[in-house]
């Protein structure tokens, strides 16, 4: 049959159909489904390097990269190697071992702001760590968060996680709570304090009003459920500033920038200094393994009888001797790796913009280093989400990542996420990036669709 995708995708369809039968949407999370992905998804055979093959043979090149996690790339002759040397002596004891110490002292050298650590499975696990041992630190119950940021799928902070239309968002100083999907009840958010991001004065004033009740304040260094918004000038360091001067908690959420930035977090490279701090996403290299690390008297609130904290598939062997590759690779010769990947996604980022505006096409290219994402705007910058939900034009987008990926560029088709850049890309790659980018802008400028 003809395919919407521009190119065969039969097998793709033929999967999808047989999905549906025994999964919800046809998937395991709704971002990979047909809210998505229209008219179904495109199936995944194999990864190699900084490139995917579907079930039908088409071969793309992955800006996407599983949500971000491989920042190694597919298949790396190192992460190949330590897998099945390690699987020979088994995955998971449930008891102690010497790998978790191995990567808990490297993350703390890498990461000044980090005592101690636990390891967890999931950024959802991290953060809901992080909360819980805030609240038993400071004996405060409210949290603050930023609108627009999502900290995983757990009941208590499941709100105001996504764009809506500007008019439903209520004022500044007092958006409008919205928890995210059924089946949470309200008393499990009422300790939630909402905020505009990249707004100090009405951040400020929020702290001035409830300061006395908050227990920690959690934010994302880069907004990335919105694509990448950066932060304004100053905006983290001030934000951290007023925490300090007001008894509360410094939460900084890094399960996506973690482990991509200079020598392993953003936070090192903007100078914070976090309380708390969650690691995930690319910390495994898509084994299932994330942080919670912070100062020494707030972890130690883990102890026993104190904030509980279990979980059988805690520091499992097997991610943990992935991470720790991982960071070796990363790292060596003065973190060669970070810098490669920040530089490459750099130049598709600036590329990208370029070509937008030799085209007359009002987009940006927006993002820093590993981590960037296409907006078809007006606007110079988006700066948070209700800019995104007045000034960014989804539709246009939707349209054109679903053309880059029949071109052989996979991207995510939700403006909400972001493109990324990993150590087995190259530069020929990015070229030929640019040139996918910049064929898709001129066939959709000449439909009249831009």
């Amino acid at each position: 049959m003809g395919h919407e995708y521009g190119h065969k995708t039969d097998l793709s369809r033929q999967s999808y159909e047989r999905g549906k039968k025994v999964l919800i949407e046809g998937v395991n999370s709704p971002s990979r489904g047909d809210a998505f992905y229209k008219p179904y998804p495109i199936y995944i055979a194999k990864g190699e390097k900084g490139r995917l093959l579907d079930v039908d043979g088409n071969s793309y090149l992955d800006l996407m990269l599983g949500f971000s996690v491989n920042v190694l790339g597919y298949s790396h002759p190192k992460v190949v190697e330590v897998v099945s040397e390690v699987i020979k002596g088994g995955n998971h004891y449930a008891s102690a071992t010497e790998i978790e110490i191995v990567v808990a002292e490297k993350i703390k050298k890498m990461v000044p702001s980090i005592d101690k650590v636990r390891f967890f499975n999931t950024g959802t696990e991290a953060t809901m760590m992080a909360v819980r041992l805030a609240r038993a630190y400071t004996g405060k119950k409210w949290i603050l968060k930023f609108e627009g940021q999502y900290h995983g799928w757990y009941d208590g902070l499941l709100a105001n996680c996504h764009s809506r239309p500007i008019d439903s968002l209520g004022t500044k100083m007092d958006p409008v709570k919205i928890v995210e999907g059924s089946g949470i009840p309200e008393e499990h958010v009422e300790n939630l304090v909402i905020c505009p991001w990249n707004d100090l004065e009405t951040f400020e004033n929020k702290i001035k009003n409830h300061g006395s009740n908050i227990a920690a304040v959690i934010t994302e260094p880069i907004m990335a459920n919105q694509g990448a918004i950066l932060p304004l000038p100053n905006y983290l360091e001030n934000v951290q500033k007023i925490c300090k001067e007001n008894g509360i908690l410094f939460i900084l959420d890094e399960v996506v920038t973690g482990f991509r930035y200079l020598n392993g977090s953003y936070q090192k490279m903007a100078g914070l200094d976090p309380d708390i701090t969650t690691f995930g996403k690319a910390f495994g290299l898509g084994f299932a393994t994330s942080v919670v690390g912070g100062k020494e008297d707030i972890m130690q609130q883990m102890q026993w009888g104190k904030a509980l904290s279990y979980g059988t598939l805690n520091a499992a062997r097997l991610p943990l001797e992935v991470a720790n590759i991982g960071i070796d690779v990363m790292t060596a010769d003065n973190c060669e790796g970070y810098k490669f990947i920040y530089d490459i996604g750099e130049y598709l980022r600036s590329n990208a913009q370029k070509v937008f505006d030799e085209q007359g096409i009002p987009a940006i290219a927006q993002g820093l280093g590993p981590m960037f994402q296409f907006y078809f705007t007006e606007k110079r910058s988006i700066n948070d989400v209700r800019e995104y939900a007045q000034f960014v034009d989804i539709k246009k987008y939707q349209e054109f990542s679903r053309r880059l990926i029949s071109k052989g560029l996979y991207v995510t088709v939700s403006n909400g996420l972001h493109q990324c850049s990993c150590l087995q890309h190259t530069h020929e790659d990015f070229q030929e990036a640019v040139g996918i980018i910049e064929e898709t802008v001129k066939e959709m400028k000449k439909e009249n669709l831009l």
